[in-house]
């Protein structure tokens, strides 16, 4: 029997922006999927870079990204998540989804159809606030998705998180953290991207050249976020089966 097609799927942005809730609704949708996060790959607490006093957890230096490169190569080659890895990110609770499991069924069969190739492929979703910060991580994946929010709904989102499971223990951002710490980092670690480093507008030419998509607006319901997913996930696996 012919082996499926196998694609990485990676789904990047800021912080809050609604990146593990996509990567949860495609991997509730594509049956043969699985996740890998890169917030398992945090360096131990004990390395991560002190700002002011305060722990920064979202600079691209608190990443092991060695390590994340080693699992992504170890995922195409095995189809599987590598067993050397300590997995917690799933642990972090995202609420209610906003979509729900019968909508999000109902959007993948209007998009994909019931016998669609991208329906019998096989996908790894890699979910991480930085993934195209890292040019070897960028390259490895086969679709890459860059999710936008504005400014204040980024921080409304992140300020109400109880917290974040840690491989150490349990984080609460202190006060003011996400303008001072979350939302500078990712503008240094992104600005690339974008014409004119403006983060609101088009992206630049390397982003393009790397085939990275966006989604028309900034502001998207994640009912249609996932339905503009799906859509680009048809797209690239059909042109591939071609």
């Amino acid at each position: 029997m012919r082996e499926s097609k196998f694609y990485l799927i990676g789904v990047s942005g800021p912080s809050s922006s609604g990146k593990s809730t996509l990567a949860r609704l495609l991997r509730q949708v594509l049956p043969k999927s699985f996740i890998l996060h890169e917030d398992d790959f945090y360096k131990p607490e004990a390395e991560i870079p002190v700002v002011n006093g305060v722990e920064d957890w979202d600079c691209p230096e608190a990443i092991d990204f060695i390590a994340l490169r080693t699992a992504i190569d170890y995922i195409k080659l095995n189809r599987k998540l590598p067993d050397n890895v300590h997995y917690k990110e799933d642990q972090n609770d995202l609420g209610t989804p906003p979509v729900s499991t019968e909508e999000a069924d109902e959007i993948k069969k209007l998009v994909l159809g019931e016998n669609s190739v991208a329906e019998n492929a096989a996908y790894c979703i890699v979910d991480g606030f930085l993934l195209f910060n890292d040019d070897v991580i960028t390259k490895q994946l086969d679709i890459k998705f860059l999710l936008r929010a504005p400014y204040e709904s980024l921080k409304k989102r992140r300020e109400a998180r109880s917290g974040y499971a840690t491989i150490e223990g349990f984080w609460v951002d202190p006060p003011g953290y996400f303008e001072n710490i979350v939302w500078p980092g990712y503008v240094r670690a992104h600005k690339h991207l974008f014409e004119g480093e403006e983060l609101e507008g088009p992206l630049a030419p390397y982003a393009i050249e790397q085939d990275i998509r966006t989604a028309s607006a900034i502001d998207v319901h994640m009912s249609d976020l996932l339905k503009w997913a799906l859509e680009v996930v048809g797209e690239k696996v059909s042109e591939q089966s071609s």
